[in-house]
């Protein structure tokens, strides 16, 4: 390695401690009794099962109580019965997320009588991973006493008690049980996060604690009242005390280890050959500790795994190997699983994160942090449709929380690939996603769980006028609401989905075009990330077998011929391999569709329903709900959007690329570098009309 990162110690910090815990560094089977067939116990067998069971026990309590949030015990629990809500702030790794649950069952305050505890998680990877860590700390079977739900997979029953569920779970929770009677404590951890639904859960579940208490209070016995825990490492602890009626602030210190905070001596202008010179020169100078990368998105991850694998290949055979472990929440839960797992002996991970990592989960081993000051924001602007996913800055929350990810074992050090002058510079917190984004599928959700007035609705950080206008003027648009402004028949059904309210009318609306088994085929490709890779190295044969796939209508009609082709192989690893086709997001994406049938098959829809070689009919279908998202041909070539106004073009990896036709549909206009449409398909503006008769008669109208 010829280049070198000069770092700078932090001397103003001199290193900030952070906490220990070992979570996951201590794994224990418990051994489960061998049911005897001819219904007989071996007596001396089954004595020493208990002697097991009952040794591991204890050896996990002594495990627990030497968690920081254990000698809070009391405390929390004393706080809980005086108080219907109460805020723990608990720096990271001091086991708030794994104990606090455990000890509100332990006190009684939760059972499969009185109702369950939820705790919400932003991230599915750690609602699965913290599930199976209080299973184990438990001594149950995952999914019997302590179980997770998250999306498209559910390991709960009737008997979970604990269960870890995602925030957008819980939303969908409220749509059939409006109150949440099953549960009788709500933990909101990860708060600081600020994600959409975070923040939808923050008004909801403080209105459905007022209404339950009003109906105790009233007599009504079959309703308890509801009791709040809202979590998190980094807080603005005031704020939310203030919007959840002046709640009691419980703080719980963690166990402290020092980290060295390194700044680089100047600015670094590709972050990503910066973070590979800094692995190795971790790796050549300190011999001992795994690595942990943060990386802006799955793209900048696979990069420089691919980079870290080859110049790891090029190490002298007596030296400690690497190996690049990928974490970002699109993974499978198996390839996810392998950064928890021990290396290989003489073997040192990379682990190559998003912010996934930032807070959510707990990763054992890691020493050094390099973080790369840079992570993906999606926004959006109301006034002319247009999402934009642009890289920004971190802020210094997020900073000082990727810090602390090297100080969880023992001391550590982080390396800022950005300059001191840098960090000053950045904002104190990320703005919250509830501010800068589509908020249609948001406002949905809040219709469908009985709030009418979204405008007037309780947010902590209220969005801006003019965005929720455009939300409720979309699903206006798409008949999701009505004229009075009140959720529609149709609008029901599209909120049954968990999908954009734009593919929920698709889906719902391809009964009537008699192509739902094509339509959710395509959706669910959708859902997942794209289905083609193109390795560096082979660009030009990747190009070549896509050829094979692409529809001259579009993208949509170029997704289902490789679904055609990957049914036909029988989902052939090989053969996606010789096709430069992504075998684990196909998989996703069938897992998807099999749910997507599921979700059809409740609202009575055949989904076996196939227009055969009348594609025009999916693409007139799929129009039904993206009818905004589209573009007409100009006399110059360019295309122009029908809502904007616009200049558009057509993204490189579209089928569409360098197409002139009528009219384009795409499912999404972003801004990067210009304003590129993604998702492409060919259309004929005599459509529009009929595709939604009642926004293009208002737009005839609205016209000079």
């Amino acid at each position: 390695m010829k280049r070198v990162v000069n770092f700078e110690e932090n001397e103003d910090a001199g290193g900030i401690g952070w906490e220990f815990n070992n979570e996951h560094t201590i794994k224990h089977e418990v051994k489960k009794q061998k049911k005897n067939h001819e219904g007989k116990l071996n007596a001396k067998s089954n004595r020493l099962d208990k002697q097991d069971f009952t040794k591991k026990k204890k050896e996990m309590l002594a495990f627990r109580k030497q968690l920081p949030i254990y000698s809070g015990r009391d405390a929390i629990i004393n706080s809980l019965k005086e108080n219907d809500t109460i805020i723990v702030m608990g720096e990271t790794g001091s086991g708030k997320t794994t104990q606090i649950p455990q000890f509100v069952v332990e006190a009684g305050l939760a059972s499969k009588e009185l109702g369950a505890v939820a705790i919400t998680q932003p991230r599915r990877v750690a609602a699965v991973n913290l599930a199976k860590r209080v299973a184990e700390e438990t001594m149950c079977r995952l999914g019997s006493k302590v179980g997770y739900t998250v999306r498209f997979d559910d390991t709960s029953s009737p008997q979970t008690i604990i269960k870890y569920l995602t925030d957008g779970m819980l939303l969908r929770e409220i749509l059939s049980d409006e109150l949440l009677l099953r549960y009788k404590v709500v933990v909101l951890d990860e708060a600081h996060e600020r994600t959409l639904r975070t923040d939808m859960l923050f008004g909801m579940i403080k209105k459905i604690q007022k209404i339950r208490q009003e109906k105790y209070n009233a007599g009504e016995t079959d309703v308890q009242p509801l009791k709040i825990i809202i979590m998190s490492a980094t807080l603005d602890a005031e704020k939310f005390s203030e919007f959840f009626n002046n709640a009691k602030i419980l703080y719980v210190s963690g166990r402290l280890y020092p980290v060295d905070t390194m700044f680089t001596t100047e600015p670094q202008s590709d972050y990503l050959d910066a973070s590979l010179v800094s692995i190795f020169q971790i790796h050549m100078n300190n011999p001992k500790g795994d690595i942990l990368v943060f990386l802006p998105g799955q793209e900048a991850i696979e990069s420089l795994a691919a980079l870290v694998n080859e110049y790891a290949s090029q190490l002298r055979p007596h030296q400690q190997a690497l190996m690049a472990c990928p974490l970002f929440a699109a993974l499978p839960p198996s390839q996810q699983q392998k950064v928890f797992d021990p290396a290989p002996e003489n073997t040192r991970k990379v682990i190559l994160s998003t912010n996934i990592a930032e807070t959510s989960i707990t990763i054992p081993g890691i020493r050094y942090v390099i973080d790369c000051g840079l992570a993906k924001l999606r926004g959006f602007n109301p006034k002319i449709g247009v999402e934009s996913l642009l890289l920004h800055p971190i802020s210094k929350s997020s900073a000082w929380q990727r810090t602390g990810r090297a100080g969880r074992e023992a001391a550590g050090v982080c390396y800022r690939l950005y300059t001191e002058n840098t960090f000053r510079e950045l904002e104190d917190d990320t703005v919250p996603e509830i501010r800068r984004c589509n908020l249609a599928s948001a406002v949905l959700a809040l219709k469908a769980s009985g709030i009418s007035n979204v405008l007037e609705f309780d947010y902590m950080d209220r969005p801006s006028r003019s965005s929720l206008i455009r939300a409720l003027e979309e699903l206006y648009a798409l008949n999701a609401i009505d004229d009075t402004g009140e959720l529609s028949d149709l609008g029901k059904k599209m909120a049954e989905f968990p999908l954009d309210p734009s593919f929920s009318k698709v889906l719902i609306q391809s009964k009537e075009y008699g192509c739902t088994l094509e339509v959710v085929a395509i959706i669910s490709l959708l859902s997942v990330d794209t289905i083609f890779f193109t390795p560096s190295d082979k660009r030009e044969q990747a190009a070549e077998a896509r050829k094979k796939f692409l529809h001259p209508d579009g993208d949509h009609l170029t997704l289902l011929n490789v679904l055609k082709s990957y049914w036909e192989v029988k989902g052939d690893v090989e053969w996606c391999k010789e096709n430069f086709i992504n075998s684990r997001n196909m998989r996703i994406a069938m897992e998807v569709r099999n749910q997507l049938i599921r979700f059809c098959e409740r609202i009575d829809m055949d989904t076996n329903a196939s227009c055969g070689a009348e594609t025009d009919q999916i693409l007139k279908c799929f129009l039904t709900g993206f009818f905004q998202n589209t573009a007409l041909l100009q006399p110059d070539g360019s295309y122009k959007s029908v809502t904007g106004g616009q200049l558009v073009k057509i993204h490189p990896a579209s089928a569409m690329f360098g197409k002139r036709v009528e009219g384009l549909m795409y499912n999404e206009l972003v801004f990067t570098t210009k304003h590129y449409v993604r998702g492409v398909s060919a259309i004929q503006s005599s459509w529009l009309p009929l595709a939604a008769p009642k926004y293009f008669n208002n737009v005839r109208k609205n016209e000079p």
